[in-house]
């Protein structure tokens, strides 16, 4: 039987061709074997499972990078539940890290934007030591931050792609009022035009202004002490969508509970 399910974008009102809600349905078999497999996991679920599981015929690409992580959190617990077998949990408590445990999905929070939020943060100069410039952000889309991890003009010497300063260059939208620079002429003026001070304080303001949409994990209960404080990391990727059959069994356990 297909099942659907609404879902509110976190960004609703900042798009001009999405609507604010999309109507997440089932991924089919076929799908999903797809992306099990894919060595690019961002790009098959934005070529195939995306749009054959949501109902709304859009650009995927177009979706804030935190909309998209909203959308696929919303597939996986439409698809495969709340549950997640994650690969480690810390316990400040205990001072121990512990091996594979199941978690609920559903413990980690969602920072949702502010009212009345408008994609257009300025950062003045006088957040600078030494620059005399103001810094103009914007919330990136998904397809940016894959074009920005992917662009060979932020490889470093040992030839991996410097993801960090890559992913700043393509959020600022102007410097000093200059709007029409692209991510290498922005990484240049980066270079050129800022202490490590300036840069410091730049990175760190972005990370700020910025720090919306769903969290990187969650807090759960301890194994061995019971503290409520042990942490675990569930990131957005393929294993994201690889339940374990336990974990599919107790999702069954649970929707068996509500039928009665």
């Amino acid at each position: 039987m297909a099942i659907s399910e609404k879902i509110e974008l976190l960004g609703k009102g900042l798009y001009d061709d999405i609507p604010d809600q999309l109507t997440l349905k089932n991924i089919p078999t076929a799908s999903e074997l797809d992306y099990v497999g894919a060595e690019d996991f961002d790009e098959v679920m934005l070529n195939k499972i995306l749009p054959s599981a949501v109902e709304e015929k859009i650009d995927f690409r177009k979706l804030l990078e935190i909309d998209y992580q909203w959308v696929c959190r919303g597939l996986r617990l439409l698809n495969f539940g709340p549950y997640f077998t994650t690969g480690a949990i810390l316990c400040d408590k205990c001072g121990q890290s512990y091996g594979e445990y199941k978690v609920d999905l559903r413990a980690i929070d969602c920072k949702p934007l502010p009212e009345g939020f408008v994609n257009k943060i300025v950062i003045n100069r006088d957040e600078f030591l030494d620059f005399r410039g103001s810094v103009e952000i914007k919330l990136p889309t998904i397809q940016q931050i894959l074009n920005a991890y992917k662009d060979k003009q932020f490889q470093t010497p040992s030839g991996r792609i410097n993801r960090e300063f890559a992913r700043i260059c393509y959020m600022i939208s102007a410097i000093d009022g200059d709007n029409k620079l692209t991510p290498i002429d922005i990484r240049m003026k980066i270079q050129k035009e800022f202490s490590s001070a300036d840069y410091i304080i730049l990175k760190e303001t972005i990370a700020d202004l910025t720090d919306y949409g769903i969290r990187a994990g969650g807090k759960t209960r301890c194994p061995k002490c019971g503290s409520d404080g042990a942490a675990f990391v569930a990131f957005v990727d393929e294993r994201f969508f690889r339940p374990t059959l336990d974990d599919l069994r107790e999702w069954k356990r649970d929707k068996s509970k509500r039928s009665k």
